[in-house]
């Protein structure tokens, strides 16, 4: 972990992100759904994109559009970068060789150039070309304008660098905001500038906003220049880093001491609000507000930034991907293979790449804002997600992103987007009005459902958000058995991605929902005679250091930093099994999950799934994602609803097939015994597994059989190989051989999961000529249910999918 995330000097170096945390900004459901957008057509239009920049690249590795021939060429290199273009690729090997041909001096001053060469630095291979970025970044601090006292362009940056002993003069928020985001990227990867640099460049965004909170191309002493969108999105992106960077975080190290839930104080907190609030009222992506149709494609690359570095999914009621993209897509057409403006056509599909791949970068978790309009007791540690998220990003080598949800506005299916929710806090995250309370249970079981998880944390001697949040989850999981319990320490999440000694452990509970710990809650701990606080996981997020610094952290410090860090990457590596979705698939995936939940679609059969005490809830979408997939793909008119059957009734009968799984060990009583006989001789078909292949359920089950089953002819035999149910004869698949996800701890100690190919383990009763009863000792319920889970071992899900619809083809042809 020292490596992914070293200790370095006082001063926390990302704080941007704690301006936007506190804006009360509203989400609602955006105009487009999400259907609108389909993950083959983005990675198609990214494609062609990228083809298209290729084939225009010149033999020396350069491109060239305008009089920024080394700026073009950087520009081109970034965008494909961030479309996933390995450094290796020789276009890029070409282009960054082009690019390291050049140092500042009279034949390259120019300013685009420079900070877009630097970007590209620091984006490809920054630890070869760490000294290129160090003798950059100087570079740009030295020609940061200084006009003299009070003139508006302080602080700013102009076209050409003349030197500070020629006196630089002028500035333009355009090249103003590529020189902060050099800066910026620099820093991301160890190269700090100074922070008198951050404090003029800051100062200069906040002196040059418009009085209606936008920002114009030219800075004015009375802030009276013509307003432009994508000038507004680079004042507030340039104010978020450079405030971000010059502010009081929420936390703090002092000696050994680590001082968590300081007020956070940024003095450009209130700019950024009403630069935002402006972007909500004029919000387009058809139109550069203030300029018409002039640099569209550079605002859109304004835009996404702005969003992402916010983490705010929505500004206002506008989801800025999802009609982002659309527009995008729209507007290159299926025709064309790049996009043009009036920039020209190079810089206009860099643009588009860097809007449509950098926006859609998965989200790996979302931080619940909830509480009264103004309370930002929810935000306590403003930097806590982005830090974690930043380390994340490190360990899996996968760039990824987060965001605030406003829990009062938001619907199932986008919270659905997000694998992981946080909430986090010094007061109750449950509403006092008993219906909005019934409400936000309504949504987070949705969620859980759809096969999202909850990851919450009470603060230290906290009793508010403690008790708010039991009371929560027991209104969200009302049923018995779905309490939080203690975790043990042989859960995955003290060694699924890094080892947390016992020493770094605390009191951890969790909620055992659908195929896993659906539920972690990590309680407050109490302060312990003769010592401090242990600080919250939140609050050591925050004063974590995404880069190596110069000036480490105390050793004793550095080390709860660091189990802090691991118990967070732990969870999300249990919750999400580090399979990441893009933003735009999991929009999809969500909203064909709420579809699929309020679809009432007539078919010709009906499936029941059987209730048992055995955990018959733990894969509540497993039937219905199977049959929902028949559906659509094999044209079975079935029922995608699973109907809640019992053999205490004869509504049993009605189903000509029950699916049953479990979890635990269970028993039938009398009468059930006597139904399930009667059901399988009538005709019926019992598909049954164990979940995370349970050994107590599997002999339970086995118990069961022999018990219900006496007879000799009636034991449960195997499934050879040959058999009709593993072939194609009823429409289904030839099946000789299927993936077995295996849970395995790595030599270097990390969880994770080996795909094995195994022959079908299955066991059967047969009735006459037909298999009445069909085992699955081996999960499928949990692969059907499409949950990530480190410690479940069972078939994937393509290997489910083929046996559970083998296994109803088969049902429905012996019927």
């Amino acid at each position: 972990m020292r490596d992914a995330m070293r200790p370095g000097c006082g001063v926390n170096r990302f704080r941007y992100i704690r301006c936007i945390l506190l804006l009360p900004l509203f989400c609602c459901v955006s105009t487009l759904r999400a259907q609108d957008i389909h993950p083959e057509d983005v990675s198609r239009a990214i494609e062609q994109g990228v083809r298209y920049l290729k084939s225009k690249q010149q033999r020396e590795g350069n491109w060239v559009e305008g009089s920024h021939a080394v700026g073009m060429t950087a520009l081109c290199t970034i965008a494909m970068l961030s479309a996933g273009v390995s450094r290796d690729d020789p276009a890029i090997v070409n282009a960054m060789q082009y690019l390291r041909r050049f140092r500042v001096g009279p034949d390259f001053n120019q300013n685009y150039s420079i900070a877009l060469q630097t970007m590209a630095f620091a984006l490809c291979d920054p630890e070869r070309d760490r000294p290129l970025i160090r003798e950059n970044v100087r570079q740009i601090e030295e020609h940061q304008t200084f006009e003299g006292p009070n003139s508006p362009a302080n602080g700013g940056w102009t076209y050409i660098y003349t030197g500070r002993k020629a006196g630089q003069r002028g500035s333009d928020n355009s090249n103003a905001q590529f020189s902060i985001l050099a800066l910026y990227e620099a820093e991301r990867v160890g190269v700090s500038a100074k922070q008198e640099t951050w404090a003029r460049a800051r100062n200069y965004w906040e002196n040059c906003q418009n009085a209606n909170g936008a920002w114009g191309y030219t800075p004015t002493s009375d802030g009276s220049t013509g307003i432009r969108a994508s000038m507004t999105c680079a004042g507030i992106a340039s104010l978020m880093i450079s405030s971000g960077m010059t502010s009081q975080d929420g936390a703090a190290v002092r000696g050994d001491q680590i001082l968590c839930g300081l007020p956070a104080q940024n003095p450009s907190q209130e700019r950024i609000r009403r630069g935002l609030d402006w972007m909500e009222r004029n919000f387009s992506v058809e139109e550069n507000k203030g300029h018409g149709g002039t640099y569209l494609l550079y605002y859109l690359y304004g835009l996404e930034r702005v969003g992402r570095m916010s983490g705010q999914r929505f500004i206002g009621k506008h989801d800025w991907y999802r009609e982002g993209t659309a527009f995008l897509l729209k507007r290159k057409g299926e025709l064309n293979t790049h996009w043009s403006d009036n920039l020209g056509d190079l810089s206009g599909t860099s643009f588009a790449l860097l809007f449509l791949s950098r926006g859609r970068r998965p989200v790996l978790l979302s931080k619940i804002e909830f509480g009264t309009p103004g309370d930002h007791s929810w935000n306590m540690h403003p930097n806590d997600v982005d830090h974690l998220t930043r380390f994340v990003e490190s360990r899996w080598k996968i760039d990824l992103t987060w965001q605030v949800v406003p829990m009062e506005p938001a619907s199932v299916e986008v919270l659905l987007q997000s694998p992981v929710l946080y909430l986090s806090g010094s007061k109750s995250p449950l509403p006092n009005d008993p219906d909005r309370a019934a409400a936000w249970a309504a949504k987070l079981r949705g969620y859980l459902d759809g096969g999202g998880f909850i990851f919450a944390e009470a603060q230290p001697n906290d009793v508010s958000f403690d008790k708010g949040f039991r009371e929560l989850m027991r209104q969200v999981l009302p049923e018995e058995g779905y309490e939080l319990r203690l975790l043990g320490a042989e859960h995955p999440i003290w060694q699924a991605e890094v080892t947390i000694e016992p020493d770094r452990m605390r009191p951890i509970e969790g909620i055992e929902y659908g195929c896993r710990t659906g539920v972690v809650y990590c309680r407050p701990v109490k302060k312990e005679t003769g010592t401090g606080n242990r600080p919250s996981l939140s609050c050591l997020w925050e004063v974590a250091r995404p880069v190596e610094r110069d000036d480490p952290y105390p050793e004793a410090v550095q080390r709860q930093i660091e189990a802090g860090l691991g118990i967070g990457i732990n969870v999300l590596t249990y919750a999400t099994n580090r399979e990441m979705k893009t933003k735009d698939r999991k929009m999809l995936e969500a909203a064909a999950q709420v579809l699929s939940d309020v679809e009432q679609r007539r078919g010709q059969i009906y499936l029941g799934l059987l209730e048992t005490g055995s955990g018959a809830g733990s894969a509540p979408r497993a039937l219905p994602n199977m049959l929902q997939w028949a559906g659509v793909h094999l044209g079975i008119p079935v029922d995608v609803r699973a109907d809640k059957v019992h053999f205490g009734t004869d509504a049993v009968f009605d189903f000509p097939i029950v699916f049953m799984h479990g979890r635990g060990a269970f028993t039938f009583t009398e009468e059930e015994r006597t139904r399930v006989a009667e059901y399988v001789k009538r005709g019926g078909t019992l598909f049954v597994n164990a979940i995370c292949s349970s050994k107590p359920f599997t002999d339970s089950f086995k118990e069961e059989m022999r018990t219900i089953f006496p007879e000799e002819e009636w034991t449960l035999s195997a499934v050879e190989p040959d058999d009709p149910l593993l072939s194609d004869v009823y429409g289904g698949f030839p099946i000789e051989r299927l993936e077995v996800r295996v849970p395995q701890q790595s030599p270097n100690r990390k969880m994770r999961v080996v795909d094995k190919e195994v022959v079908p383990e299955l066991l059967g009763i047969k009735v006459a000529d037909r298999w009445g009863v069909v085992f699955s000792p081996l999960d499928v319920s949990c692969a059907l249910e499409k949950t990530n889970s480190l410690d479940c071992k069972g078939y994937t899900r393509e290997s489910a999918m083929k046996l559970g619809i083998n296994t109803l083809l088969y049902s429905l042809g012996h019927m």
